[in-house]
């Protein structure tokens, strides 16, 4: 493939864990829409002890569906009950039958201890299932080494819910992700082709004999036709200051001048996309760009949320950089 242009372009209950309602009937107006129990349930803590062994077992109780959402928690962190639709459960009669069948499958993964909600919800309560947060539970994250044949050590810890900001970023970087794949199953041009997630996306290098780490949040790879584009995403909530997005952005021309990604990349630098939440905010980082770096070269493409569907489907061709 070409690279020549510069592109910046449910089944019975396992035996060994008595009583798991994993065959209950679910019902549209139970649980799966309350807010949940931080507290480790009972069975949580029964699977939490088992050995790696006997979390292999419940490779016989899970559906290839129940692995792919594991992962995808494992890689996201965080993923909303929408999001895990969109990802892993089609719509065949419509989206308010698909979010009740992904929240049904989340509720016999939870039955079984490997995942866990959080009492705040993205939305608010109305949102329904759909805003709930899942994550991986220490069994699940357990489980899920076992399978792949790594190691992880058992260790009891106290539930700490993290911060509403960190959620809300954490969040925020999956949906771009699920707008990839979205994207990707939608036309025959574009593919989506590797996504790094946090630290796997992190690039070190050195700079005037100190170490630095270029910290994006996500960094993706798009074939669009014959051409591949890359990306290094950056979500902006709008809670730092100004000054803090431009040191990053610093960052960003000492990583470029040590041409390490061009060298392993055909002599391509990924564009560093900033995602930003609102217009205003899109103006006031374009414009500290312009007075700050005003000798550099433009490499900084500057969206709204709204706009980075159409960003990631036009390519790196065309684009306005700053």
């Amino acid at each position: 493939m070409s690279t020549d242009r510069y592109t910046n372009r449910s089944g019975e209950t396992p035996p060994q864990i008595p009583k798991l309602p994993a065959d209950a009937r679910f019902k549209g107006k139970e649980d799966y829409r309350l807010l949940a129990d931080p507290l480790p349930t009972p069975q949580a803590e029964a699977i939490s002890k088992l050995s790696q062994g006997q979390l292999l077992g419940l490779l016989e109780w899970l559906v290839p569906r129940d692995l792919e959402i594991l992962d995808s928690l494992r890689s996201a962190k965080y993923l909303l009950t929408g999001q895990i639709q969109r990802l892993h459960v089609p719509v065949v009669k419509s989206q308010s039958g698909a979010i009740r069948n992904a929240a049904n499958t989340m509720r016999k993964l939870k039955s079984y201890g490997l995942v866990k909600t959080f009492q705040r919800r993205i939305g608010g309560a109305r949102a329904g299932s759909s805003s709930l947060i899942w994550c991986l539970t220490e069994a699940g994250q357990r489980f899920l080494n076992a399978r792949d044949g790594l190691e992880s050590s058992r260790r009891s810890h106290r539930y700490l819910e993290p911060s509403y900001v960190h959620i809300r970023h954490t969040l925020a970087i999956a949906e771009c992700y699920v707008q990839l794949v979205e994207i990707s199953r939608g036309g025959k041009k574009l593919q989506l082709k590797s996504v790094e997630w946090e630290p796997d996306c992190w690039r070190p290098y050195t700079c005037d004999h100190h170490r630095f780490q270029l910290k994006p949040d996500l960094a993706a790879v798009v074939c669009n036709g014959e051409y591949e584009d890359r990306w290094f995403i950056e979500i902006d909530l709008n809670t730092e200051a100004l000054p803090v997005l431009l040191d990053k952005c610093k960052r960003y021309y000492q990583y470029l001048a040590t041409n390490i990604e061009q060298r392993q990349n055909g002599g391509v630098f990924p564009i560093p996309v900033w995602i930003v939440p609102e217009e205003d905010r899109k103006q006031k980082l374009i414009a500290a760009l312009d007075e700050s770096f005003p000798n550099a070269p433009n490499m900084f493409a500057v969206i709204t949320a709204e706009e980075f569907g159409g960003l990631i489907q036009t390519g790196a061709d065309g684009i306005e950089l700053h």
